[in-house]
């Protein structure tokens, strides 16, 4: 009977520590995968607004300051890439563009979506060639 307790016991344990170690291998790319979900929702934010017709300086600076402030956070979200030439190049090409669409004054839905569209078409660019 003791050995029976002590065996569930030990199941129990192992269960317990496996459960622990699966959520620390989990909690291995939160950062890159933060960065990701916060650059994607504030993109979908610029597309709605886009395609509702709110294309004023106050309706989209805020979506392209976000995305231009954790841009800067690409590189270390994903630390297996770091000294990628390619990659390094892409995320600089993502800042440009944000930088790009926040100077320009959004005077119309025109400007709006082709600033929009450069910002875009840097993100497209990394997840073609590096698939995230």
């Amino acid at each position: 009977m003791r050995s029976l307790i002590f065996f569930v016991i030990g199941i129990f344990i192992g269960a317990a520590c496996t459960a622990y170690g699966v959520n620390a291998l989990n909690r291995r790319s939160a950062y890159s995968d933060g960065v990701m979900t916060v650059m994607g929702h504030q993109m979908k934010s610029l597309g709605q607004n886009l395609k509702q017709n709110h294309c004023t300086p106050s309706d989209l600076t805020t979506q392209l300051q976000t995305l231009r402030l954790v841009a800067n956070d690409i590189e270390p979200a994903f630390a297996s890439m770091q000294g990628d030439a390619q990659f390094d190049r892409y995320a600089s090409d993502l800042r440009a563009a944000a930088d790009s669409a926040l100077a320009v004054p959004l005077t119309s839905c025109a400007l709006a979506s082709a600033a929009v569209d450069k910002v875009d078409k840097a993100c497209d660019s990394c997840h073609r060639d590096y698939n995230q």
